[in-house]
C-alpha cells in the first residue's frame, strides 16, 4: 500500500534542497516542525553537486531527522530519472529555478509520482498545458503548484467577510505594486545570484514571478479574468549587475529585454472591473506604497497596503505582514465588530514568531497537500489553478505585443 494511503509518513523526495537555497529556508522549517512529523518524512533530496546533495543531507539528518530512522538518499546532477523512480518516495518536490521545472516534472509524471511544484509549472503556458495533458492520462496524480499568497489567513479571512456578502457586490478593484530597487531583483539595479531572472526567456522576469504570485491571491478572492487588454513599457533600458557577496561592488551593465512597467485592465467573469499595475524599480522612500490593492463593494470595501520591500512577503509569495482593513478598520476588529468568527484549522499549529510570515502560509499548503494526499479533501493551489494565472499572464504579454488589443479568456 503507498504511504499516501495509509497512516506512515508520506515520503518527500525533493530537487533543489540545497543548504541555501528556497526550499531548505521555506520548506524545511514548515515541513519539519512537530505538528507534521507524523504526516511527511524526507526520505531522498537532489542538488546540482554530490558536495552540495552531501551538504544538505548532513545538514537535514539534525535539523529534520527521519521519523523512522531511515537514511536519506542524496541525488545529485542535473538528471532527476533516479530521485523520481525511487520506490521509497512519494512526492517529488521541485523546487529548482523556472527553466527547469518541466524536464523534472515530465520525469515525475512519468513515474507516477504526487507532485508539488514551485510556480510556474512550466516556463510557459504551453509547457504547464502539456504538462496537465501528461497528469490527466495517468489520473492518479495529485499536483500542488506553490503559490503560497492563496494559504495567508489575512487572505482568507478576507474571502469569509466577502462570501459573507459584508462588502456587497464586487464592482471593481485596483492593484498597484513595486518591486523595490534596494532589493536588486530586477531593472535597474540586480545582483548577480538572479541573472537568470532578467532574461525574458527563462519565464521568471517580474510579469512571470512576482506578478503571477500576487495574481494568484486575486483570482483566488475575486475569480477569473473573461478579457484582458494590457499596456508596458521599459522605462529602464540598462541593468546594473552588483555583486550578491558584495553589494557595493559594480560588476558590469547589462542591457534589459523585459518590460519593468505594465498595466492591464479587463472584466472578470463575475462582470467586476479589474485594473493591474506592476513597476520595477522604485526605492522605499517615505510614503511610497509598494503594495496597495482596493476591493470595492457596493457596500463597502477592502484595502491592503504594504510601505516596505519584503519580497518573500508583501511583494512576492505571502500577504501574511500586509496591512489590511474593511471599511476603515484593522480586518481582526472588522470581524470581531460584525461577529464572524475565525477559527483556523486545527491541524495548522503556527509557533508565535511564525505568525504572520510567509512559515504560515507554507505550512497551510502542506497541511492541505497533506489531508489531500491522504484521502480526503484539501484546499490547494491545483495545477488547473496555476495554470489559470498563466493564461491572464499569457494574454498581458500578447495584448502588449499588439498594441493593448484586448484578449477574451473565456
Amino acid at each position: 500500500m503507498s504511504n499516501t494511503a495509509s497512516s506512515k509518513p508520506i515520503r518527500l523526495g525533493i530537487v533543489g534542497l540545497s543548504t541555501g537555497g528556497w526550499a531548505a529556508n521555506a520548506h524545511v522549517p514548515a515541513l519539519a516542525h512537530r505538528s507534521l512529523s507524523s504526516t511527511f518524512t524526507l526520505t531522498a533530496l537532489q542538488t546540482s553537486s554530490e558536495t552540495s546533495a552531501a551538504a544538505a543531507k548532513e545538514t537535514l539528518s539534525k535539523s529534520w531527522p527521519s521519523v523512522d530512522g531511515g537514511e536519506v538518499k542524496a541525488y545529485h546532477g542535473r538528471d532527476a530519472t533516479d530521485i523520481t523512480n525511487d520506490p521509497n518516495v512519494d512526492v517529488i518536490v521541485v523546487s529548482v529555478k523556472a527553466p527547469d521545472h518541466k524536464a523534472i516534472l515530465d520525469k515525475a509524471v512519468a513515474a507516477g509520482k504526487h507532485i508539488f511544484s514551485e510556480y510556474p509549472p512550466g516556463k510557459t503556458l504551453a509547457e504547464s498545458e502539456q504538462i496537465r495533458a501528461d497528469v490527466m492520462r495517468n489520473g492518479n496524480i495529485q499536483f500542488q503548484v506553490g503559490l503560497q499568497a492563496t494559504h495567508s489567513a489575512l487572505l482568507r479571512k478576507v474571502k469569509k467577510i466577502i462570501d459573507y456578502g459584508k462588502i456587497g457586490k464586487i464592482l471593481s478593484s485596483t492593484f498597484v505594486a513595486n518591486v523595490p530597487r534596494e532589493l536588486r531583483y530586477y531593472q535597474p539595479e540586480a545582483n548577480d545570484a538572479n541573472l537568470y531572472s532578467l532574461d525574458k526567456t527563462n519565464g521568471a522576469t517580474l510579469l512571470k514571478i512576482p506578478t503571477a504570485h500576487k495574481l494568484s491571491a486575486f483570482i483566488y478572492l475575486l475569480g477569473p479574468f473573461a478579457t484582458v487588454s494590457a499596456t508596458g513599457s521599459r522605462q529602464y533600458p540598462t541593468i546594473d549587475i552588483y555583486s550578491a557577496q558584495d553589494p557595493t561592488k559594480l560588476l558590469r551593465t547589462i542591457k534589459s529585454n523585459a518590460l519593468d512597467h505594465f498595466t492591464f485592465t479587463g472584466a472578470l467573469k463575475s462582470g467586476a472591473h479589474a485594473s493591474i499595475t506592476w513597476r520595477s524599480g522604485y526605492m522605499s522612500t517615505p510614503g511610497r506604497k509598494n503594495l496597495l490593492w482596493i476591493i470595492d463593494g457596493e457596500e463597502g470595501s477592502v484595502t491592503f497596503e504594504a510601505d516596505d520591500g519584503d519580497i518573500g512577503g508583501k511583494v512576492l509569495g505571502t500577504l501574511d505582514q500586509t496591512k489590511v482593513s474593511v471599511n476603515g478598520k484593522p480586518v481582526d476588529e472588522y470581524m470581531k465588530d460584525e461577529g464572524i468568527e475565525w477559527v483556523d484549522d486545527p491541524a495548522l499549529v503556527v509557533e508565535e514568531h511564525e505568525k504572520g510570515t510567509f512559515f504560515e502560509s507554507i505550512r497551510r499548503e502542506w497541511v492541505e497537500f497533506g489531508k489531500s494526499l491522504r484521502g480526503g479533501h484539501g484546499e490547494f493551489v491545483s495545477l488547473d489553478d496555476a495554470i489559470e494565472v498563466q493564461r491572464v499572464v499569457d494574454a498581458v504579454e500578447r495584448s502588449v505585443e499588439l498594441g493593448g488589443l484586448g484578449i477574451n479568456l473565456i
